[in-house]
């Protein structure tokens, strides 16, 4: 593990206090389940949901560094990072591509301040990386340019003009027209009467 922390990212606590109270809401529900037993049916899924909001409020912290990022004790090198996908805003859910096509998920249940700053950092240090589909510096390069001068939420990100396929068939177009020799030939077709 990395000693030189540069940020830690906990849960919020606001996870666990509204797991407190949908197991408080789920034994009211049982207790009225004794007189009427549908009343059990919300029991349950207050349970149920109680159980999630614990299971995120658990989830281990995120300590980021210059020279990687550490989920609980697993350590993640930044140039081991290749892709970067956001699921879910709220609590924060990425889909990771690591090197050696093997996967992450990163799930931070975080303040949204935090999530905001978390996906920064994420993406200011991935160097290597994509970001929903965007090379990272094409993605500084609009992020840099959609600024402006103004404050603006760091989620925003300019949506891909061309697939990756239609790139590829631009390209092949160019080289073709390259090799026939049809592309910037104007200075050929002048005429002598434009003088």
């Amino acid at each position: 593990m990395d000693r030189s922390v540069d940020e830690v990212y906990q849960p919020s606590r606001l996870y666990s206090r509204a797991g407190w109270a949908a197991l408080a809401g789920s034994l009211v529900c049982v207790l009225c389940g004794l007189r009427a037993p549908l009343a059990f049916i919300p029991g349950c899924l207050c349970a149920l949901t109680g159980v999630i909001l614990f299971w995120l409020a658990a989830r281990p912290s995120i300590h980021v560094s210059s020279a990687q990022f550490n989920i609980g004790e697993r350590a993640i090198a930044w140039r081991e990072v290749r892709e970067i996908n956001t699921t879910l805003g709220s609590p924060l859910i990425l889909r990771l591509k690591l090197t050696n096509a093997r996967r992450k998920l990163l799930i931070f249940p975080g303040e949204p301040d935090r999530i905001a700053k978390l996906i920064y950092q994420l993406r200011k240090n991935s160097f290597l990386a994509s970001f929903d589909g965007i090379a990272y510096r094409d993605f500084w390069t609009w992020s840099s340019m959609a600024d402006g001068g103004a404050a603006r939420p760091l989620l925003d990100h300019p949506v891909r003009m061309l697939s990756a396929d239609e790139e590829d068939e631009i390209e092949r177009m160019f080289q073709k027209l390259k090799s026939v020799g049809r592309i910037d030939s104007r200075a050929d077709d002048s005429r002598p009467g434009d003088s």
